[in-house]
């Protein structure tokens, strides 16, 4: 080949000395034209050597990549929101009476069930006077029986009598069972079962509709409340999946929401969702929570991850395909895609990749488009 060459310049020489009777215009483009063309040739060799050298040359720096190989898989994105620990049944208990404490019957941290007592209201009052209703109605159910029969069966007395006795007995069955929801209202009993988690009151205090004596707790039935904001009102819905994370417990657990708010808040735009919660768990009322709902899912979709994906100037995002030649050495391309969301540190792929496209993973940062050389993948 250098042969081919050293001709071709001798060539040029002895073509311009037998065209010295040319003009000096002739002369000169002729002369250009040789030259380019072994400027063509020696180009063409030095490229050749190059790749030969590349091949034989151990003491060359070669870049050292890994390479990965794109192909389907599902691709959720989630959004991050937090919340708080709430339960239906987590109730402040209040007396319905007024009067003094005369006895607890239960004590913090102690496991009740539905409709046991808890506390006493003094009720002497109120039991004397049930004891003279039912007294007083005795007398008047005696006193009703016999006129009801004087007057139905043997006609005797007059109606007017018989319907004041009636009367009066059904007034004292009225003033007695008014008196035994009143002494009812003396006992404070629990409504569900549950945990006393907070005794407010001592024996001997005064108790009132407006002072609060227990504190309720059932945490088998606990859900995280939180609030999304409205560009979110589309995605969440009954059934969305969600991740939630309790840093003080440590734990993670995988849920759905369960309900969807119907009412946007006016102040700050965002709705309300409840996330179920397991009741076997140590959550406890008012504890935060981080919640990842899932706003977007494929089910096949080419991702990779987002290390590798890099911008121009123009904020275009590309990434670097790997064609594997002889010899161990490889050929880089820089490839245009177009890219959806990412999560997690990966990124979907809406265009420009195909399944099977190799590529360049670590490394990707140190190659260049069009580099070829022996690049040593590593997978």
């Amino acid at each position: 080949e250098m042969k081919k060459i050293i001709y071709s310049i001798l060539a040029i020489g002895l073509l311009a000395a037998c065209q010295e009777d040319k003009s000096d215009l002739d002369r000169l483009k002729d002369e250009r034209d040789s030259l380019s063309k072994v400027q063509t040739e020696t180009a063409v060799r030095i490229k050749q050597i190059d790749e030969q050298l590349a091949k034989l040359d151990s003491t060359k720096k070669l870049y050292t990549v890994t390479t990965l190989i794109v192909q389907p898989q599902e691709f959720n994105h989630y959004f991050k929101v937090y919340g708080t620990v709430e339960s239906n049944k987590n109730i402040t208990l209040y007396s319905e009476a007024s009067g003094k404490i005369v006895a607890i019957h239960a004590k913090k941290g102690q496991n009740v069930a539905k409709g046991q007592l808890l506390a006493e209201l003094e009720s002497n009052v109120i039991r004397q006077n049930i004891a003279e209703i039912e007294k007083s109605l005795e007398l008047a159910t005696e006193i009703y029986k016999k006129q009801s029969k004087l007057w139905l069966e043997d006609k005797i007395g007059s109606e007017v009598q018989y319907l004041e006795a009636k009367n009066s007995k059904e007034s004292l069955e009225t003033r007695l069972e008014t008196m035994k929801a009143q002494l009812a209202m003396t006992r404070v009993r629990a409504p569900f079962n549950g945990v006393i988690d907070e005794i407010f009151p001592k024996t001997g205090e005064m108790a009132g509709p407006s002072m609060a004596m227990f504190r309720l707790v059932n945490l088998s039935e606990v859900y995280l409340t939180a609030s999304v904001s409205e560009a979110y009102v589309g995605k969440v819905r009954t059934g969305t999946p969600a991740v939630v994370e309790f840093q003080s417990l440590g734990e993670t657990v995988k849920s759905e929401v369960i309900r969807v708010a119907n009412f946007i808040n006016p102040n700050n735009r965002t709705f309300d969702v409840n996330i179920a919660l397991s009741g076997d768990k140590n959550f406890k009322p008012n504890m935060m929570g981080s919640v990842d709902l899932q706003d977007y899912y494929a089910d096949s979709a080419l991702v990779v991850p987002s290390r590798i994906v890099m911008e121009n100037t123009s904020g275009e995002s590309y990434v670097f395909v790997c064609s594997s030649l002889e010899d161990g050495i490889g050929s880089v391309q820089k490839k245009m895609i177009e890219t959806g969301m990412s999560y997690q540190g990966k990124t979907e792929v809406l265009s420009g990749l195909n399944p099977g496209d190799k590529l360049v993973d670590k490394g990707s940062r140190s190659v260049k488009d069009g580099q070829k050389g022996r690049i040593v993948t590593l997978d």
